[in-house]
């Protein structure tokens, strides 16, 4: 399963997430009109960039394994 640094690692994205709603609020009263994300969209973005994230980690360690497993 996730490990707590995984955890952390996934509150951070969603951090950035409540952080980029923030900032769309104040644009949606400037324009007038709602660009906002609703929570479930909120933590779907968070969660793609926190597996996209991971993926990329997995892929990076494999790489090294592989080339050391057949260096």
């Amino acid at each position: 399963m996730f490990s707590k640094v995984n955890i952390k690692e996934f509150q951070e994205y969603l951090e950035i997430e409540k952080e980029r709603q923030l900032a769309l609020q104040e644009l949606s009263e400037i324009l007038g009109i709602d660009i906002t994300f609703s929570d479930e969209e909120m933590r779907r973005n968070a969660e793609e960039n926190f597996v996209k994230s991971f993926n990329k980690k997995i892929e990076k360690e494999l790489s090294k394994w592989m080339k050391s497993a057949f260096s």
